[in-house]
Formats: C-alpha cells, sequence, structure tokens
C-alpha cells in the first residue's frame, strides 16, 4: 500500500468519525421516535387520520436513516467492514423493503428490535465520546418531555388516572425504570405511546449506563496494571545503566607481584 492510499484511507476515516459525531444525537432521537410509531398500530386503534401520520414519520425516519447510511457507506474507507460493524443500521434500513412478502405484524416487530439494538448501540457510543453526564442529562430530559406529554394527552381523558403534573412525572419515572406500580397508567393512545418510548429509552439507557461502568472497571484494573509494568521498566533501565557505566569504568591496573 503506498503512502498516497495510506493517506486517503485516514482521510476517511477521519471524515467518517466527523459524520457520525454529527448525526449520533439526532439519530438517538429518531431511533427512539420510530418505537412507537411502529408499535402502536399493532395494540392501539388509531384513527384512520392518526394512522396517516405515523406511517408518514415511520418513512421519514426511514428517509434520514437510509440518507445516513448510504452517506457514511460512501465515506468509509472500508464499506464490508462498515457494514459489518454496523448491520444493525442495515435492517433499519433494508427490513421495509420486505412488505411485499405480506408478513406485516413480524416486519415490524423486526423492525421495532432493529430500532430498540440501534438506540443501544448509539447511546453507548454517545455514553463513551461523551461520558455519563451526557446519559444522565439525556434521562432527566427524556423523564420531563414525557411527563409533560403524558399530562396533556391524559389529564382529559375520561378514564384517565394522570390529573396532575406529579401523577405524570411519578408513571414517567416509573416507567423508565420498569418497575411500573400500577397506580398510574395512560389509557389514550399518545399517552400509550409515550410509554412505549419510555420503557425502551429506560433500557437502552441502562444497558449504555451498564456498560460504561463495565468499561470504567476494566479501564483502572488496566491502568494499574500499566503502571505496574512502567515501573518495572524504569527499574530495567537503570540496572542496564548501572551496568554499562560498570563496563565502561576503566580497569584497575594490575599490580605485579614481589619477587622473593
Amino acid at each position: 500500500m503506498t503512502s498516497n492510499t495510506r493517506g486517503r484511507g485516514v482521510r476517511s476515516e477521519e471524515r467518517l468519525q466527523q459524520v457520525e459525531r454529527l448525526t449520533e444525537l439526532p439519530l438517538t432521537m429518531l431511533a427512539l421516535l420510530m418505537v412507537p410509531l411502529l408499535l402502536a398500530p399493532l395494540f392501539v386503534d388509531l384513527a384512520p387520520s392518526v394512522e396517516q401520520a405515523f406511517t408518514a414519520g415511520d418513512w421519514f425516519i426511514w428517509a434520514v436513516f437510509a440518507v445516513d447510511y448510504g452517506l457514511k457507506l460512501t465515506v468509509a474507507p472500508r464499506p464490508l467492514q462498515y457494514v459489518r460493524n454496523n448491520w444493525i443500521q442495515a435492517l433499519v434500513v433494508f427490513l421495509p423493503f420486505l412488505r411485499p412478502l405480506r408478513l406485516l405484524p413480524l416486519l415490524r416487530l423486526g423492525r421495532v428490535a432493529a430500532a430498540v439494538g440501534l438506540n443501544v448501540q448509539l447511546l453507548r457510543a454517545l455514553v463513551y465520546q461523551r461520558g455519563t453526564s451526557f446519559i444522565l442529562a439525556a434521562v432527566m430530559v427524556t423523564a420531563l418531555l414525557g411527563a409533560t406529554t403524558a399530562f396533556f394527552a391524559e389529564r382529559g381523558a375520561d378514564a384517565g388516572n394522570i390529573r396532575t403534573f406529579g401523577d405524570a412525572l411519578w408513571w414517567t419515572l416509573s416507567t423508565m425504570t420498569t418497575v411500573g406500580y400500577g397506580d398510574r397508567y395512560p389509557v389514550t393512545a399518545l399517552g400509550r405511546g409515550v410509554a412505549l418510548a419510555l420503557m425502551l429509552f429506560g433500557i437502552a439507557a441502562l444497558s449504555a449506563l451498564t456498560a460504561t461502568i463495565a468499561a470504567f472497571i476494566v479501564r483502572d484494573h488496566e491502568d494499574v496494571q500499566l503502571a505496574d509494568l512502567m515501573s518495572e521498566l524504569r527499574s530495567l533501565r537503570a540496572e542496564v545503566a548501572e551496568l554499562r557505566d560498570a563496563s565502561d569504568a576503566p580497569a584497575r591496573p594490575v599490580e605485579p607481584a614481589s619477587g622473593a
């Protein structure tokens, strides 16, 4: 491989990393939004206009992921390796093309699984790059947005039991942690969609946070091993220097033995 080829590969890798840094956060938000858009029609009877809006939103998100995947595949210095490393996003992009096989419910669940896997992958990357403070801030923002949306969706429902913002915030936190006490629950289609998104985001965030903590523990152990290795290396260098000084020192002349 020539130096020019290596240089082009390095520049392509840098461009790919730059694109990934710019798109990780918006893609994470879209992947989270995709989940309720896919699941709500399976479990909730939606009005035709609402279902059309959900379908339009689903196709819009798919188009964004398709353009993003194509751009990164073009920029990547090794496209096949990029496909192997990002096969989950490939599923998100290519699964909709299986619609003619008339396996719509299974296909929709497969897309949900791919979206959840992509959420976990993107969140781990964000946590690795920006630290645990980012994931904690994301959890707080998501909780506030979820509670606000649930409050406005549920407060006017006839059979609803989320009447105050405090009720909505309590329900949101118990849902995100997958505890689910059952004392508060949504009854509207929008509220249930928010519940699905919160549950899946909570699972993804917990997985990313657990992986980060494990990485920190392993990294600390590796740092200790590296420190011990460097200490031994410095000791060996000192011993080698002493041996070199001893070998370079002039030998003392041997005094002749006195005759009898």
